[in-house]
């Protein structure tokens, strides 16, 4: 489905206009990062002292240790991702500093290339729907397409259908798409693997597949709608009971 066409580059009389991650959402990265750091590397001291008294406990406490620094990787990856990354459009070209994180299921390079308007043939997106351990999460995935077929992962808004739904690079994609003259085109939906917790052993759909029916694709918006309210609820009960047992 085509959302924008044109004839050719539509960029002359529009100003250069940059698009990053917001500085909260880099922020909050890093907090996170630098919170399960410590978490991690106290579990890790922690472990090794009880090692020595009661093995058993040591050894369940390295575990959860080892489980902790890859959600750590997980978090740094994500962070990383956020941080550096930059998309400028000026006058008659694109400027990407992509760096590989930007994706947590996707697993493209960093790429840092200046695209002419004139070299691209569309910008394309697609709804992703993942599901693990009976919950689905959903996002939305962007990528240009140059005229030689090449595509570049430039973002991906994730958490659709929840309280945390961010919709951050619809309006830049468009205006990428306008500037360059070509479609932003709307691929459907498709559903990848979600692995565990859609942390590890996580695969997208190859891009070039087909979209799914829709009634296939309401049943998935609907799940994700639903694993986004519970997990909204089992935080208010858990504060709730903490209130209470505090109280």
């Amino acid at each position: 489905m085509s959302a924008t066409s044109g004839a050719g580059p539509q960029n002359s009389t529009k100003a250069p206009r940059l698009f990053r991650p917001p500085l909260s959402a880099r922020l909050l990265s890093l907090v996170g990062t630098l919170i399960l750091a410590f978490v991690t590397a106290m579990m890790a001291v922690f472990a090794v002292l009880v090692l020595g008294v009661q093995l058993a406990l040591g050894a369940f406490i390295m575990a959860l240790a080892v489980f902790m620094g890859a959600l750590t990787g997980y978090v740094w990856r994500d962070l990383s991702g956020k941080w550096s990354y930059s998309i400028r459009l000026e006058p008659a070209a694109a400027k990407l500093d992509l760096p590989a994180g930007r994706s947590l299921i996707h697993r493209p390079p960093g790429q840092h290339l200046t695209i002419p308007y004139a070299d691209i043939k569309s910008v394309e997106t697609r709804l992703e729907a993942y599901g693990s351990l009976g919950m689905e999460t959903m996002q939305r995935a962007y990528v240009l397409r140059r005229k030689n077929n090449d595509l570049i992962f430039l973002f991906e808004d994730r958490a659709l259908g929840t309280g945390l739904e961010k919709q951050l690079f619809a309006d830049f994609a468009a205006d990428l798409a306008a500037r360059a003259g070509v479609e932003l085109r709307d691929l459907g939906m498709v559903e990848g693997k979600g692995g565990v917790l859609g942390v590890w052993g996580t695969n997208a759909a190859d891009w070039a597949a087909p979209s799914l029916p829709l009634a296939q694709q309401l049943r998935l918006w609907r799940h994700a709608t639903f694993t986004g309210s519970l997990t909204f609820a089992v935080i208010f009960f858990a504060f709730a009971v903490r209130w209470l047992v505090g109280g």
